[in-house]
């Protein structure tokens, strides 16, 4: 990449904490990537870290639990110096360890033109963090290993890749703040808040860094630019003093104005003290509307103008663009909504263990409560709200019926019948008896009836007139009589029953009540690849066959037997099929076979496994040549025809409803540890009559617009939970070669081999 020579390195420096430095760092790098420009920020404050903060919404790693940064950036090159004596006799033997760019991540967001924004984190935040931290020896660093020489050439690499560098510098005066303020920096941002203390101690910071940075001749060689922060306009008389004094403790290091310009940036350079502020991270750019006067942003503005020299500024945030930030900052991650509700659960149970029962200890737990509904994150809340409750803890099961409570979903069922059925305290069948109120009236049929019948087994058990709060909720619940759903909710399609060569196979014929069919699921994620598509509608054809069954070992010998991996009529990549080896790694065929005529002993009516997609649509082309069944065309299923056969117009959870059974699949609850026969789970059957929608194996699917390099399935292995068997939930991202023993496909037929999508 060509040098940069607009390539700039500023440092933000404060003299103490609490000025609001890495905001306005963070809010400048903002506005430079807004404007087009390349821009690398870094952290280098490295004892209290946090400029990630106010990018966190848009971070791969937001806790940065996995991201390496400045700290592992010198220890490299450290231990290098002491511990390779031999490389260290070379000239440019540092060249290799002076590429801090190694440590930075992109901050994803769609920035005009090229603008773009990355970040070098201070260092992994693991527990070790500080300890690597505090060891440093900075002055060792300088006088024995030659460090000022390796970070001068960062410093110019940096430069051949951005044109704004942006550093964070820790607080005070220090080896590490003289880094940053002194040898890197082109240009010195001073913040400080306009009290005597920080005036005093940020000029004589800003005057010891000119000294150092001016030449024999008396040329100074770095910009300040001093920036009151906070400041606050209510004592008009005070304001003018401080600003005075400010003004003359900076006038000895800020010189690279003219008298004019340097009276008028004196009168308009401030960022005012904003409340909203001091309580969330978020950049200005998103919560101030534009061309506000005496906004943060605004501020931040009129800084930036002045590091770039009056270049065009960015353009103003349009509202939809601002409404969609705000919403990603609101948000907090998993991770942390975690830690906090463990520390509430936690307290929970001191209050149990230390308090007599009685209003006192139910108010204050109740209060507990309370405070984790207020903590509750925007996204993934019921999800989060199920995993802190299958923890276990007395403390985990109640934070998770509250979290629960604040985004209740049909899902949460199970947690109804636990809490319900097998509550650790009075207290916590209250709170799952709240949160069955809230959902009742969405269960499925078969919930409905476990719920009623789990309450009704408690009645003068567990809930007794003693208790008017669980008795008179009890009985709400078992009073009411929500409107059923649509007697389409279980149907009896027409079966349809065919031959593949010698081999039955039953398929079922599925008239869609509607052309189109809306789910209102929720977010939810297990990992990068399995997710829900949340809020969706699906499109249908009027009819549609779909196997009731997997395809099992016994169908899928005759392919191979009739010569299916040997000939290139049914590969869509012909040269793919000679790669697919059984265990002998001599004859083709699925991956688990031990070779290709040899099927795992007893495992001829199981779903058969150990292939890739490539070889399930070989399978279908040649169900298409040796059984054609004019006018349908075999197919593997759509998308959009798997999740309908499996969930019905009711959106079910699971295939036989919204409340999880291990009796009725084959996921790891079972601990069968491997695949069953495909007519072992006929009584989870989906509302028409399909069996192993939820687990055994994962089915691929077809989507138009996958990728031709990967796929999608649904539905679930015997390998995965509970929560990853539900319906709703898609694998995608899978490549087209892969072949793990947990894969496997059923066939559908339709009258025209084009499904509209949405």
């Amino acid at each position: 990449m060509s040098t940069r020579r607009s390539a700039k390195i500023v440092t933000f420096y404060s003299y103490k904490g609490g000025t609001g430095r890495s905001m306005a760092l963070a809010n400048v790098a903002w506005l430079l990537a807004m404007a087009g420009n390349r821009v690398l920020a870094v952290d280098w404050d490295l004892e209290a870290p946090g400029l990630h903060r106010y990018f966190e919404p848009f971070l791969d790693d937001r806790t940065l639990e996995h991201s390496t940064g400045v700290v592992d950036f010198v220890l490299e090159f450290a231990t290098a110096a002491v511990t390779d004596l031999a490389a260290t006799r070379q000239r440019d033997w540092f060249l290799p360890y002076s590429n801090i760019l190694i440590h930075a991540m992109p901050v994803r967001y769609d920035f005009p033109r090229e603008g773009a924004l990355h970040f070098v984190p201070a260092g992994r935040q693991d527990s070790a963090y500080a300890v690597r931290v505090n060891s440093f020896d900075w002055e060792r660093f300088y006088e024995k290993l030659g460090g000022g020489v390796m970070l001068e050439s960062m410093r110019q690499l940096a430069r051949e890749h951005y044109d704004y560098i942006l550093i964070d510098s820790r607080t005070g005066v220090s080896d590490t703040s003289g880094v940053c303020t002194v040898q890197l920096p082109d240009e010195l941002v001073i913040c400080f808040t306009l009290n005597r203390q920080s005036i005093y101690g940020a000029a004589a910071a800003a005057y010891s860094a000119v000294q150092q940075r001016t030449t024999v001749d008396g040329q100074q060689t770095l910009k300040v630019w001093p920036v009151p922060m906070r400041v606050e306009f209510a004592e008009k008389d005070r304001l003018e003093r401080a600003r005075a004094l400010a003004r003359t403790r900076f006038s000895s290091c800020f010189s690279h104005l003219g008298p004019d310009a340097t009276d008028v940036y004196w009168g308009s350079a401030e960022i005012p003290y904003q409340p909203y502020y001091s309580y969330e991270e978020i950049l200005a750019v998103f919560r101030d509307r534009p061309r506000e006067t005496h906004s943060l942003l605004s501020g931040v503005e009129l800084l930036t103008s002045h590091l770039t020299g009056n270049a065009p500024p960015a353009e103003p945030m349009d509202e939809e663009r601002r409404r969609r930030g705000q919403l990603a900052f609101h948000g907090r991650t998993s991770t942390t909504c975690l830690q906090d509700m463990e520390l509430i659960g936690e307290e929970y149970e001191q209050i149990r263990a230390n308090m007599q029962p009685g209003a006192s200890r139910t108010v204050l737990m109740t209060n507990l409560v309370a405070r984790s509904q207020l903590l509750a994150p925007s996204e993934q809340t019921g999800q989060i709200a199920q995993q802190l409750f299958d923890r276990g803890t007395e403390g985990a099961r109640i934070t998770g019926l509250a979290l629960a409570r604040t985004e209740p979903q049909r899902g949460h069922v199970e947690m109804v019948l636990d809490g319900v059925g097998k509550s650790r305290s009075a207290f916590e069948q209250y709170h799952a008896l709240r949160l069955c109120e809230s959902i009742f009236g969405h269960f499925d049929a078969t919930a409905r009836q476990r719920v009623l019948a789990c309450i009704r087994g408690q009645l003068n058990q567990t809930i007794t007139p003693d208790d008017p709060g669980r008795w008179v909720l009890a009985h709400q619940i078992l009073g009411s009589t929500p409107t059923p759903f649509s007697s389409g909710w279980k149907t009896e399609p027409e079966k349809i029953a065919q031959q593949i060569q010698d081999a039955p196979v039953v398929m079922l014929e599925v008239r869609p009540s509607n052309p189109t069919v809306t789910y209102q699921d929720v977010s939810e994620q297990h990992g990068p690849y399995v997710t829900s598509l949340e809020s969706h509608y699906i499109s249908l054809p009027r009819s549609f066959r779909i196997a009731q069954c997997l395809v099992t070992n016994r169908l899928f010998q005759q392919f191979v037997a009739d010569g299916g991996y040997e000939s290139d009529q049914f590969w869509e990549m012909p040269g793919a099929r000679k790669s697919f080896f059984t265990q002998d790694g001599k004859t083709r065929g699925p991956a688990i076979w031990l070779n290709g005529r040899t099927v795992p002993e007893g495992k001829l009516d199981h779903p058969v496994t150990g292939i890739s997609i490539l070889e399930a649509r070989a399978f279908v082309r040649w169900c298409q040549s040796v059984s054609p069944c004019e006018p349908w065309t075999w197919m593997l299923p759509a998308d959009e025809l798997w999740e309908y056969s499996a969930r019905g117009d009711a959106g079910l959870i699971y295939p036989w409803g919204d409340a999880f059974d291990a009796s009725l699949c084959n996921s790891a609850e079972s601990a069968i540890n491997g695949t069953s026969e495909v007519t072992r789970y006929a009584g989870g059957a989906s509302p028409f009559g399909v069996y192993d929608m939820a687990g055994n194996l994962w089915e691929f699917v077809e989507r138009p617009n996958a990728g031709r390099d990967v796929c999608s399935l649904r539905g679930g292995s015997f390998k995965n939970s509970r929560y990853e068997v539900r319906t709703y939930l898609r694998l995608s991202q899978v490549p087209v070669f892969h072949r793990p023993p947990d894969f496997g496909f059923r066939l559908t037929q339709i009258r025209s081999p084009h499904i509209e999508r949405e």
